[in-house]
């Protein structure tokens, strides 16, 4: 197996006031749509969607991780939560000579601090899996493969959460000029 795993925090601000910033984000088919490498393959209620991460690294090995997630609103904590559900849907780990395929876990969590006319925002990711190694790669020592998925998957989560952050305050703001 290839153990994938990685986290990021980030800090930015909103261009609005707490009350906007929580109902924009509150708008969590939206909200994880902005999410790179991330697409919603099914919603099992208003809460509960399955996610796919999908890439390709090396520019040759397709990665799908199949994620359940649960979400949870508290405006009176002004905190978004993006957790893994707790029955997650069974999914079958599968290899071929150039993909790895299996069940995975995102966490997001989202703290709206008033700032006056903006939202600080402090934004936090981690991604997961134990994933099937490949046809192509399993002659390699189980360290250095992990070694070099742990980079990879660093890499990813930092893009992911970077996209996420300018998609979303871009939208937003386009959204208030009315161009959109």
């Amino acid at each position: 197996m290839i153990t994938i795993t990685g986290s990021v925090h980030r800090s930015f601000q909103f261009p609005d006031h707490r009350e906007a910033a929580f109902d924009y984000y509150a708008d969590i088919r939206r909200t994880l749509n902005m999410l790179p490498h991330i697409s919603i393959v099914r919603q099992f209620a208003a809460d509960q969607f399955r996610m796919i991460y999908s890439t390709t690294e090396l520019g040759i090995y397709r990665v799908c991780m199949l994620c359940d997630i649960q979400v949870k609103l508290d405006r009176k904590a002004w905190a978004l939560h993006i957790q893994p559900m707790s029955k997650p849907l069974p999914v079958t780990s599968e290899a071929g000579i150039y993909s790895l395929t299996g069940p995975g876990t995102v966490a997001c969590q989202s703290l709206l601090c008033s700032t006056g006319v903006n939202t600080e925002v402090e934004y936090s990711f981690r991604l997961s899996a134990d994933l099937p190694v490949p046809f192509g790669i399993r002659f390699m020592p189980d360290s250095v493969l992990n070694g070099i998925a742990g980079s990879i998957t660093q890499w990813r989560i930092d893009e992911i959460v970077d996209g996420f952050i300018q998609r979303s305050v871009d939208t937003y703001r386009l959204s208030q000029a009315g161009k959109l």
